[in-house]
């Protein structure tokens, strides 16, 4: 039979546990609640929650009132330490036992005799707990006692010491951001204080506050403060909350009344640990402020500290509806040089349902990626609260394998232009055109000679020359009368005019097919040429060739050729067509490793062979660069 007294013993059992609620339905955001019967359970189940596995330490503060405990939160944050409540004459039954649950070795009591008694410490001491107050003649000295075990190598927090909300707020940051509260007068700081900031440094200074809360004395006494002004607590909240919105994780928020101080203080010990900002709502209702900037952020978690009579369940629904939605992700587009380190970014900008863009973190699925080849790759990530994934389009660029060095030839006499741009090989066998500055170019035209010349690229510390021959002037003789003929007329003089370097030295291009021609000799000295083609001829003798390093297509076709040795120094082509003669030798093309076409089809000894197979091993390196070619290997 179930008694009254079991009933009421069983409700006060239930009562004292965490009340987790089960996370409401919303598109992207859940709540849970933490709370307990009293304040003083609802510290512990905030302990309960932030703690799990126990703690060496924990914070000790009044339950009952906020001047003392107020400077508790940074702290906590030093010790990663919860903060439990006591009243005055005798420790908590339930902080007790939650004590116990934490195996703490030592506890921070912040507060005076008066408010936490000698009584407490050796309840505290038969538990076998190591003790240290924090405490000083009032809760100015005792702010100033905490703040200075708490360090200010990273600045101070400063408000208000005569109310508790702008300290509710500060919290949380403070404790992660390692900057203890210093709590001051209305009017002027205290003796201790004006004592403490002569002997201190302190690197910076935030100081929250409403209009008139502090007089211009109390500020002015702080070096260079940085202001956080509001028309009330609510609206300081979000200001300070905004203001350090980059050093928090606004993924999940806690939320607190901001109307009594226990719960607040006791959530900035556990809210610390990720970095997460405390909202406070003025009793049930939210206020304007928060209400805006809840609509405009990614919160994927709201928790809510303290019971239903405190914070209703109808306002934890509305949390849950209120923060703004992922619309869209803008997919990254990134770019970087091969065998450059290259790090995926760490966050992509959304669209949110106000229309507004953010950054919010992302999860890569690569762990890290490799720039030995030049291409473009494609991974995808993922971020909370949408469904899709995101994706990071990475184009690696080639890098410069080759500077070529060029080689050029005047005549004495005439002007030479230096290049204001070279050709470089990429990684990947394309070629790019650079910018390049030239040391010098004043060129000597009254003296024959050859000259070197430096050009700096730009982008690129490999450097340029530039091998400048002057070459007197000479007449031509051209050994076939078909290949006279045929630079006369490109020329455009007639028979009996000669032919001279001067005039030939700028020829780039020359097509010559079906001329009769059998003897190149005299070619030589066109060493600007490009673009050769003399298929189609009878070619016995291509020696001429040789020295035409400039060459990069070349037309050889149905000449009868059998030797094609002349062609090893043109590694310059990257087109040859050497098809239909009769070369079976074809190790001279093993050096043209830049030739990305080549035609050899149809060459057979003179003699007809039946068991003769052409060998086109000489060419193997480069065979699968070739990007047209009539034959296999």
């Amino acid at each position: 039979m179930i008694t009254k007294k079991h009933f009421i013993l069983s409700f006060f059992l239930i009562s004292i546990l965490v009340f987790a609620y089960a996370p409401i339905a919303s598109a992207s955001t859940s709540t849970e609640r933490i709370s307990g019967y009293d304040k003083y359970q609802t510290a512990v189940a905030i302990s309960q929650n932030g703690w799990p596995a126990g703690s060496d330490s924990a914070i000790l503060a009044f339950g009952e009132d906020f001047p003392d405990a107020l400077s508790a939160g940074p702290l906590s944050g030093k010790y990663n330490a919860p903060i439990l409540l006591t009243g005055t004459y005798s420790l908590n039954i339930d902080t007790e036992a939650e004590l116990k649950r934490l195996k703490v070795k030592k506890v921070y009591i912040i507060g005076g005799q008066a408010v936490i008694s000698r009584d407490v410490e050796r309840q505290l001491s038969l538990l076998k707990i190591a003790t240290e107050r924090l405490a000083g003649h009032d809760l100015y000295e005792t702010s100033i006692i905490v703040a200075q075990s708490v360090g200010l190598s990273k600045g101070v927090f400063v408000t208000s010491g005569t109310n508790f909300s702008d300290a509710l707020s500060i919290g949380p940051i403070a404790a992660a951001n390692q900057m203890p509260i210093i709590l001051v007068p209305a009017q002027d700081l205290t003796a201790a204080q004006k004592t403490f900031l002569t002997k201190n440094k302190i690197p910076s200074t935030v100081i929250v506050a409403g209009y008139y809360d502090l007089s211009d004395n109390v500020i002015s006494q702080f070096t260079d403060p940085e202001l956080i002004y509001g028309s009330d607590p609510y609206d300081r909240n979000i200001k300070l909350v905004k203001k350090f919105s980059n050093t928090l994780n606004l993924d999940t928020v806690y939320v607190a009344t901001g109307r009594n101080f226990p719960d607040g203080l006791t959530a900035s010990a556990l809210a610390q640990k990720g970095k997460n900002p405390l909202l406070l709502l003025d009793g049930d209702t939210i206020p304007y402020p928060t209400l805006t900037y809840i609509q405009s952020t990614l919160i994927s978690h709201f928790k809510v500290l303290g019971g239903e009579n405190v914070i209703s369940g109808s306002t934890e629904s509305s949390l849950a509806e209120l923060p703004a939605e992922i619309e869209s992700v803008i997919d990254v587009t990134d770019s970087i040089q091969e065998q450059q380190k290259y790090t995926p970014p760490k966050t992509v900008t959304v669209v949110k349902s106000d229309g507004l863009t953010e950054e919010v973190p992302v999860t890569w699925s690569l762990s890290s990626v490799q720039t030995l080849k030049s291409g473009t790759y494609e991974f995808a990530g993922q971020i909370k609260n949408y469904s899709d994934s995101v994706y990071l389009k990475l184009t690696i660029y080639p890098k410069v394998s080759k500077v070529t060095n060029i080689t050029a030839e005047i005549i004495l006499g005439e002007s030479y232009d230096f290049p204001d741009t070279i050709e470089v090989t990429m990684s990947d066998g394309s070629t790019e055109t650079y910018p390049v500055t030239w040391n010098s170019n004043i060129v000597p035209l009254n003296k024959a000679g050859s000259y070197t010349f430096q050009g700096t690229v730009d982008g690129l510390t490999q450097k340029v020359s530039l091998a400048l021959k002057v070459s007197e002037d000479a007449k031509i003789t051209f050994t076939d009368p078909e290949l006279h003929d045929a630079i006369r007329r490109k020329l455009h003089k007639s028979r009996s005019e000669s032919i001279y370097k001067s005039d030939v030295i700028d020829i780039t291009t020359l097509y010559f097919r079906n001329d009769n021609i059998t003897n190149l000799a005299g070619l030589e000295y066109l060493t600007n040429l490009k673009t050769l083609d003399v298929g189609n001829n009878e070619l016995t003798n291509i020696t001429a060739l040789s020295k035409l390093t400039k060459l990069q297509t070349l037309k050889l076709n149905d000449n009868g050729l059998k030797d094609i040795n002349a062609l090893k120094t043109l590694t310059s082509l990257t087109y040859l067509d050497l098809s239909d003669n009769y070369i079976t030798n074809f190790t001279p093309l093993k050096g043209l490793v830049n030739l990305t076409t080549l035609y050899l089809d149809d060459n057979e000894p003179l003699v007809e062979d039946e068991k003769y197979t052409p060998d086109y091993s000489p060419i193997k390196s480069y065979y699968d660069d070739l990007k047209k070619k009539d034959f296999s290997i």
